[in-house]
């Protein structure tokens, strides 16, 4: 007659009871191959989570460079669109020289010394119009491109701002960042100050949207207000001033 062969574990102190528990041996050796092999498969699960990890680091930035590229596409879809609905109009100025060059027609003419000095006279009338331009004039050096900017007044005494950056040159990175006065209708100024400080702040190869919200100091009057935007670059020189109404 054969028997089961079984293992016992005994669990004995020295001066205390004796405490025994049998054991199938195969379940033994089975347990027993399972914890060795427990660093092993704790090393390969954790590698496949690392793997899985960068993968996802790499989708977020996928996806953010391709939202990046989308609000571009979408703030030169507007722009064209507007463009369209200029050439529409048959009273535009400089309509016909457009269409000409749209079309691959006659190259661009220069524009006449009489028309330039009337573009430099609205040019500068347009400079001049509303509070701050005095103090604070337009500025634009062509280091990045601003665009769409929105200025808008929202509830609890806040101000929502939004604005396009291009970078001009593509051999560099445009560094730098933004920063904003508020104008009210008695001409008082009061600096923005963006929480946190770094919001404002900017790195760009080739083109961002900047949103930033911005808390009032106390309870301002925004109607007629204005907003002096600057951009500086990484020297904290001015590239770009220009004044935006604030919208309701």
């Amino acid at each position: 007659m054969k028997y089961k062969e079984s293992l016992s574990i005994i669990f004995m102190r020295d001066n205390g009871p004796r405490r025994s528990f049998r054991v199938c041996r195969g379940r033994f050796y089975a347990a027993l191959v399972f914890f060795a092999c427990l660093p092993v498969l704790s090393s390969v699960l954790g590698w496949h989570c690392w793997q899985l990890w960068q993968e996802n680091a790499a989708l977020r930035a996928n996806v953010l460079r391709f939202e990046s590229d989308y609000q571009g596409a979408q703030a030169t879809a507007e722009r064209l669109e507007h463009l369209e609905e200029l050439l529409r109009e048959e009273d535009v100025q400089g309509r016909d020289l457009v269409l000409r060059r749209l079309g691959g027609g006659e190259p661009a003419v220069e524009a006449p010394p009489a028309d330039r000095d009337e573009n430099g006279k609205s040019e500068a009338l347009r400079g001049a119009e509303g509070p701050g331009h005095e103090d604070f004039p337009a500025i634009d050096l062509d280091y990045v491109k601003v665009g769409n900017v929105q200025v808008r007044a929202l509830r609890g005494g806040k101000l929502r701002l939004a604005l396009d950056l291009r970078n001009t040159d593509n051999q560099r990175l445009a560094s730098g960042s933004v920063s904003g006065t508020l104008i009210t209708a008695d001409g008082a100024k009061h600096p923005l100050s963006f929480d946190p400080e770094n919001v404002g702040d900017f790195r760009i190869s080739r083109f961002k949207r900047t949103v930033i919200v911005v808390r009032l100091p106390g309870r301002l009057d925004l109607v007629n207000a204005q907003v002096i935007l600057e951009v500086r670059n990484q020297d904290e020189s001015v590239v770009y001033r220009n004044i935006f109404p604030v919208e309701h």
